[in-house]
């Protein structure tokens, strides 16, 4: 591994060389390479002075966006992405009266991260996981020498026969063997592409590229950018976790969405420090750990420290950050963020109602410096209180309002109703739920909620937990030194490795989802990830495509990272709701759900969405990735709360006496709060 001051200097270098191979390329460049595009910031004065900085030509003042129009080479292009003011990038696309989209949607075109190699021939494994078959144009191959000439190549069926000397090749009609329209990529398929060589083929995979083009302009790479992901495991005790696949995540990595450059604050007993390098370090062996700090005490700590006394703090950041992998599969969700550890609980994993909110205020103190983006919050307390009364909650919204997305777990207090703690029962924030997959990654049919996982509504009658994410028996980090591997030594492995079950890793698995969509799209915001998160997510169905868990069980579904980075829904989140006016005391809101005379709880306004208590924990049931909501997301919209709705026929809010009467909270603000209570593993 380079010594810090080797990676500086080859870092600046590097930078050196980069500024002046692109002014090189700007000076060569051709005006007719430029191309039209719309630059949104904040300032149109700062967006013409970025444009002229890198050569580009001003053609538009769009004053009602606060956007400019320009003309950019693909150098140009580049460099201003790195400027400061620059929101959003957008290709200035001609209109016609056609539906026809001026680009092609590649985005449902996936590979395998690695090639199989033997005999005399290579495989590569690809997938067109969209709706509309694609076909192949043509493929570029590059491979070492020592292999000789290429004597066959397949898609399917032979589309070469002969010899093809050298080490680089362009395969590409009339030389093929078939006809073009049988070179297909089927729409939800998968083909193999197979190169048979003169002599053995080298092993060492960095030895080729391979580029498959289609006929609407779509292409697939070989190898991916990342050279790190090419060692497959990280060490020899290394064991995948699953989650990454389970949710969908192992392609984006691949991609280069990986969390890189987003802040991840987890609030919870602290954190293992330097002590596993798979928290400390990035994949590429950079430290990634910002800061700690101590609410308990109320200081900042070496952001090197070991503070994590439980281990709870720890094996959930794992979930979110880990950087060990296993054949190619992170343990993470966002393996390449950045991490912020902050101490609020106890090693008995215990706090207070006064550390949670002095850790929350340190936070969104804190979150420009380091770039917060995303708060993970695996605790809860007993609601004491209408949401909007409750002062932990209000320091929650506050953070919310200030452009953090904060995942909550809902609890391990389930199966019954009315179970979602504080501050999972917040309407704004993303309340998570726990499904298992009956320890059979790779079968879903025999996927289940878990029994635990903590249901709604709330009191004010709002639909929780909005998601569903894995979080039975979730391998993780953590020293066996701690007071959770203490008290219960089954379940680590001796190494570094300890499994647990609970909202708090699914909420964990969240948090790495939604650092993801902040990486893919900087300009969201938390309502904004919050509906993606919702739009993209797999409801449990049965075989008549009904819902096989109530809603208030599951939300909207189990959370799937690669259609949320790429959803494109808007505004179905939060809505009706103002988070100004609640905090202010202005106005607070109710949600949709009510109980009627039977018990059965239901949502106003939405026929087919009634829940009468019970459990379903069959198995053979499908995640639906076209469910349709009959009414979209009304059950996720709020509206104004009065006194008189306490009092309305059957509300069931009229009916919870504690919250009627109002609550006591005392003058300290020293009432209880611990990490999710411990559950067997589901």
């Amino acid at each position: 591994m380079m010594t810090p001051k080797l990676k500086q200097t080859a870092l600046v270098s590097g930078l050196a060389l980069a500024f002046l191979g692109a002014a090189a390329l700007i000076q060569s460049e051709q005006p007719s390479e430029q191309r039209a595009v719309i630059i949104q910031g904040s300032d149109l004065a700062a967006l013409t002075a970025a444009v002229q900085s890198v050569g580009g030509e001003v053609t538009h003042e769009l004053g009602i966006i606060k956007a400019v129009g320009a003309r950019l080479s693909p150098t140009q292009l580049e460099a201003i992405k790195e400027r400061d003011g620059i929101r959003r990038i957008y290709a200035d696309s001609d209109l016609s009266t056609s539906s026809a989209s001026a680009e092609p949607d590649c985005r449902y075109l996936n590979a395998e991260p690695l090639m199989k190699i033997g005999g005399d021939k290579i495989e590569w494994e690809v997938y067109n996981n969209g709706a509309v078959d694609r076909y192949l144009n043509s493929v570029v191959a590059i491979w070492p020498k020592a292999n000789g000439d290429i004597e066959e190549l397949k898609f399917h069926e032979k589309l070469f026969k002969g010899a093809m000397p050298g080490v680089s090749a362009t395969f590409a009609r009339p030389q093929w063997q078939i006809a073009a329209d049988k070179a297909k990529l089927k729409a939800g398929g998968k083909e193999k592409i197979e190169i048979k060589f003169e002599e053995h083929p080298v092993t060492d995979q960095q030895g080729y590229e391979l580029r498959l083009f289609f006929n609407d302009g779509c292409s697939i790479d070989f190898p991916p950018p990342p050279e790190v992901l090419f060692a497959g495991d990280s060490d020899k005790h290394a064991k995948r976790s699953y989650i990454a696949t389970l949710v969908d995540a192992e392609d984006l990595h691949w991609q280069g969405i990986d969390g890189k450059g987003v802040g991840v604050a987890v609030i919870d007993t602290g954190i293992w420090g330097d002590k596993s390098v798979y928290l400390s370090e990035d994949p590429y062996g950079n430290e990634r750990i910002l800061a700690q700090y101590d609410a308990i005490e109320n200081k900042t700590l070496d952001y090197k420290k070991e503070s994590d006394g439980n281990g709870h703090g720890t094996h959930v950041s794992s979930i979110v950050v880990s950087s060990r992998r296993k054949s190619g599969e992170f343990n993470g969700i966002a393996p390449n963020a950045n991490l912020i550890g902050v101490r609020a609980f106890d090693d008995d994993g215990q706090g207070s109602y006064a550390n949670a909110i002095r850790a929350l205020d340190w936070v969104v103190a804190h979150k420009d410096a380091y770039n917060i983006r995303v708060l993970n919050l695996s605790f809860s307390a007993e609601p004491q209180s209408f949401y909007w009364d409750d002062p932990l909650n209000q320091a929650v919204m506050a953070a919310w309002q200030a452009g953090i997305v904060v995942v909550a777990s809902a609890g391990n207090e389930g199966p019954d109703p009315m179970t979602v703690g504080v501050p999972g029962n917040v309407p704004y924030v993303i309340t998570v739920g726990a499904m298992t997959d009956s320890v059979t990654p790779a079968d879903a049919s025999d996927d289940t909620l878990a029994s635990f996982s903590s249901a709604g509504p709330t009191v004010e009658g709002f639909v929780k937990p909005e998601i569903l994410a894995p979080g039975g028996h979730i391998r993780g980090l953590m020293s066996k030194d701690k007071r959770l591997g203490k008290r219960h030594p089954e379940f680590h492995d001796a190494d570094e490795y300890f499994t647990m079950s609970g909202t708090s890793q699914s909420a964990a698995v969240v948090s790495g989802v939604a650092a993801l969509i902040v990486q893919a799209d900087p300009t969201l915001t938390p309502d904004d990830v919050k509906c993606r998160l919702m739009a993209s997510a797999r409801p449990r169905v049965d075989a008549s495509g009904n819902l096989a868990y109530s809603i208030f069980q599951q939300g909207a579904g189990l959370v799937d990272a690669y259609a949320a980075v790429y959803d494109q829904t808007w505004d179905c989140a939060n809505q009706d709701l103002d988070i100004a006016t609640d905090l202010s005391g202005d106005n607070h809101f109710l949600g949709r759900a009510n109980q009627d005379e039977n018990g059965d709880y239901y949502i106003i306004g939405m026929d087919g969405y009634l829940w009468s208590k019970g459990y379903l924990w069959s198995k053979g049931y499908l995640w639906s990735k076209g469910y349709l909501w009959s009414k979209g997301y009304l059950w996720s919209k709020g509206y104004l709360w009065s006194k008189t709705d306490l009092e309305s026929d059957g509300y069931l809010w009229s009916k919870v006496n504690l919250l009627n009467n109002g609550y006591l909270w005392t003058k300290t603000l020293n009432e209880a709060a611990a990490i999710n209570a411990w559950v067997p593993q589901e």
